[in-house]
Formats: structure tokens, sequence, C-alpha cells
């Protein structure tokens, strides 16, 4: 497969290449990379995104990472799901007091709730 057949397939299907990686094309006319591995015994498929904005190159390279890590025993969907960031709490505090500050009558009230997370030596916790 090479960068210019991705760009002419235009029929619904799956175009095939390396690593369990292939193109997907929908009826409705959507593309998207989709890679089919065994993982801890389970045949998974892996979504990699849009062929409009992943490229062939990006996709394969995608495809040989999450390969190799489920041949050595990992799992990619896993550690995909890892990335996603959880905020600390005073990351979590900093984002309501952000979203509501505006929606509260006036500055005391954002003082008063703010205070409420301060500990003794003034920093956040």
């Amino acid at each position: 497969m090479s960068a210019t057949a991705v760009k002419n397939f235009k029929a619904p299907g799956k175009y095939y290449d390396l690593h369990g990686l292939f193109l997907r094309i929908e009826p409705t006319g959507s593309r998207r990379w989709v890679q089919r591995l065994t993982i801890a015994g389970r045949q998974r498929e892996i979504g990699l995104g849009s062929a409009d904005l992943v490229s062939l190159a990006e996709a394969r390279e995608a495809a040989f990472a999450n390969k190799k890590l489920a041949r050595s025993g990992g799992d990619p969907l896993t550690a995909r799901q890892r990335q996603v960031a959880i905020p600390t709490f005073s990351e979590a505090v900093e984002k309501v007091i952000e979203l509501n500050a505006p929606t509260w009558s006036n500055k005391k009230h954002t003082a008063q709730f703010c205070s409420t997370f301060f500990t003794d030596n003034g920093s956040r916790t």
C-alpha cells in the first residue's frame, strides 16, 4: 500500500497493510485506520484515527509500536487509557474556580470558596 493508493481508495471495504493495519472505508465514505491484534489471547481492534488526519506512515508507526507492545505481553489499549491525564486535586480545584468564578455574584464569594482550599501556609492543597 502506498500513500497515493490510500488517497485513491474510494469503495467501501477493508484495505490491508502491515502489522494487522488496515484502512476501513465505510459506505458513508468515512475512512479510518484500524489495527487488529491478539492481546492476551483475544482478537482486538484498535482505532488509530481518521485517514484524513493520520498519514499512512503515522498509522504504520503506531501499528508497529502496538504490535511490539502486544508481543511483549503488554496491552496497547490499557496503555492508551493511562495516557489520558487525570488532574490532581489542586488542578481540579483550579478548574472549578475558573469555571464558576464568573457566576458568583462578587469577588468575596470567590475568595471564600478559594479559602476553603488553602492550608495554613497559604498554599493550595
